[in-house]
């Protein structure tokens, strides 16, 4: 895979912001829906809670018996996956259709986060295994397989588009790196000179959103398309970080202001 630098599109960034929080997260769109988090005291650790945002409106997504919630995942038929962590501590995942809420665990696991869905309601996230070590996952009708990138210390997986395409995560004792994981084959994705690199979103047609950090330790969103990388930053920011793509070119994401406050984003 080419991974050269391509001209930067322009998008026109909307700030999703929880009324009255002090920190707000968008970690994908239907077109309709965005879904999140929102904290009003980062500082009390006071914990994220999981809202969605449709039609103007801000909800709360309740999650029973949790400290912490987050919605990171929503496909085209309205299900919503994402993770929390429960009254005894433990980190769990869990898929809401309909409003009816079902806990995804991986088998055996200590920890399982859900991070992405697709219209087929594939689920992909992470898991810790009974050594502690972090690996990927793909959930297919309740079926579980691990992901590990080949050599890895630790695997996530983020997003998965309708052919089965998955992207994600994985660290050596390089630093962390994205991927993608096409019929059977790993790919690394790292974008040029960065630090760190993180693939998140990927859509039907392959586009993959992400973000890396550079030399100075700022973080950028990026998309890759067509073999080459875009820059995509909110202007102003001090950093910004994309979580999906969506088929019709829409971002989702997080930027950091001035001072240094979190905002959801979307874009176009």
């Amino acid at each position: 895979m080419a991974q050269g630098l391509a001209v930067a599109k322009v998008y026109a960034f909307a700030s999703v912001d929880y009324p009255g929080a002090a920190q707000s997260l968008v970690l994908d769109s239907d077109g309709t829906t965005a879904v999140g988090a929102f904290d009003f005291d980062p500082s009390n650790d006071t914990g994220l809670t999981a809202f969605t945002f449709a039609g103007g409106v801000y909800q709360i997504l309740t999650v029973p018996s949790s400290i912490i919630s987050v919605a990171t995942g929503i496909n085209g038929t309205g299900l919503i996956v994402g993770l929390y962590i429960d009254l005894a501590g433990a980190l769990r995942g869990f898929a809401i259709n309909g409003g009816t809420l079902s806990n995804v665990d991986f088998p055996g696991a200590s920890q399982t986060q859900v991070i992405g869905v697709n219209d087929a309601g594939q689920m992909v996230g992470g898991y810790s295994d009974a050594a502690g070590i972090g690996r990927g996952f793909v959930s297919d009708g309740g079926t579980f397989t691990a992901i590990d990138f080949p050599g890895a210390t630790t695997t996530s997986a983020a997003g998965i588009n309708a052919a089965g395409d998955i992207v994600g995560g994985w660290s050596d004792a390089a630093g962390f790196h994205g991927y993608l994981l096409q019929a059977g084959v790993f790919t690394q994705i790292d974008f040029p000179l960065a630090t760190r690199t993180s693939a998140v979103g990927i859509n039907d047609s392959g586009e993959i959103a992400g973000s890396y950090s550079d030399a100075a330790a700022t973080e950028h969103g990026f998309i890759y398309a067509g073999g080459a990388f875009s820059t995509v930053d909110v202007a102003g920011a001090r950093s910004t970080q994309l979580t999906r793509i969506k088929n019709e070119g829409a971002v989702t994401g997080v930027y950091s202001d001035a001072l240094n406050e979190q905002h959801g984003l979307t874009g176009q």
